[in-house]
């Protein structure tokens, strides 16, 4: 067993040892999730001057001081790429041409949801490029989220911020839609890798900024699968996707950091391709979706599995005693010999917060 802050702890799980405690990750809560936290738990006086003077995030959604109070060992932030408001659809652009509208739940919860792909023709995407675009991710707003980055690790026993950015395929398909994507990958394959190229040139930037600020772990989101399986085929996948992965691995690591890819859905079968391109960790991993016993037996040695607690049914409708249960029962399957880091799956949305705190207390009671 090997002994150490929360730093120490993920970077033993990344080397496929055995830390003391297992650690947790969390990858953010959405605006209800911090509601009800902050009804049931929230911050006293003394913290919330303590979080101000360090500068730390005590709001909604990437909060880091309630993963801080939670217990949790590490969590997320990703940067977003450029956005525009687009006077005639009323709904703001980012820079690959995604749409996003924000909405308001009836309990007052705020949301930005993806909204559909704004560049619907070939001469749109083309046009987009005689405009500029995409346009350069805006390094400087990055800059606080490395101090800050730099201050929980100092201050809050190693508490550990992965870093990072959209993937390859998300801008791609958010951007064009999966019907253009479909259609160029058997009819204009040569463009399709046109758009993921000018795509990777201000990605590259972006990633390059990240690595030279010494971020030790980086972690970029990319959503292969549905409940059923991948988005698009594995040929495609593998023909169009994968290269660009590669790079994007390529960079983090001739920087001296770890790579970590987020994705969810059914993504069991494109393992052996992560494990060819070195990824270092793979997030979501949802237990319904993916065999992780046979994951773990396969690939445990090569690849750290983050995540793997369900947050759409076990945390939202179970009980504390059922979610111990489970989470003691999946650390004692997977965290054998390290390589793994457990946490919900996704964002906490409609998590009960005696379940996550349930959930955090027996991912580092559980011992192997």
């Amino acid at each position: 067993m090997v002994a150490g802050n929360k730093f120490d702890r993920i970077m033993t799980a990344f080397e496929h040892k055995q830390p003391d405690k297992t650690p947790a990750f969390i990858l953010g809560g959405d605006f209800g999730f911090y509601k009800q936290f902050m009804n049931k738990v929230g911050f006293t006086p003394e913290e919330m001057r303590q979080y101000a003077k360090d500068g730390i995030m005590t709001g909604a959604p990437m909060c880091h001081a309630m993963a801080v109070k939670l217990g949790f060992d590490c969590d997320w932030v990703t940067f977003i790429a450029m956005q525009h408001f687009d006077v005639e659809s009323r709904q703001l652009v980012d820079t690959f041409g995604s749409l996003a509208r924000v909405v308001v739940s009836e309990a007052g919860n705020p949301h930005a949801w993806y909204n559909g792909p704004f560049l619907k023709t070939k001469e749109s995407i083309t046009k987009w490029w005689d405009m500029g675009r995409p346009a350069p991710f805006p390094t400087l707003l990055m800059d606080p989220a490395f101090k800050i980055q730099r201050t929980l690790m100092k201050k809050y026993d190693g508490f550990t911020l992965l870093v990072g950015m959209p993937g390859v395929y998300e801008p791609l398909h958010m951007g064009i839609g999966l019907a253009q994507v479909a259609k160029f990958a058997r009819k204009e394959p040569d463009f399709l890798k046109e758009i993921l190229e000018h795509n990777f040139v201000v990605q590259a930037k972006a990633l390059d900024y990240i690595v030279k600020k010494k971020a030790p772990i980086i972690m970029c989101g990319d959503d292969y699968g549905y409940n059923e399986g991948l988005q698009i085929n594995g040929a495609q996948w593998r023909q169009f996707i994968k290269p660009f992965l590669k790079r994007y691995v390529d960079i983090v690591h001739n920087g001296g950091a770890k790579f970590v890819l987020h994705s969810c859905g059914k993504i069991e079968e494109l393992f052996p391709d992560f494990v060819e391109l070195g990824i270092d960790g793979v997030h979501a991993l949802q237990p319904k979706l993916n065999d992780l016993p046979a994951l773990k037996q396969k690939f445990g040695d090569k690849i750290t599995m983050i995540g793997t607690i369900d947050d759409t049914d076990l945390l939202v409708n179970g009980t504390p005693d059922q979610v111990c249960a489970a989470v003691k029962s999946m650390v004692e399957t997977l965290g054998k010999n390290g390589g793994y880091i457990p946490g919900g799956t996704n964002f906490l949305l409609d998590a009960t917060i005696e379940n996550v705190q349930a959930m955090v207390a027996t991912i580092h009671s559980t011992r192997l």
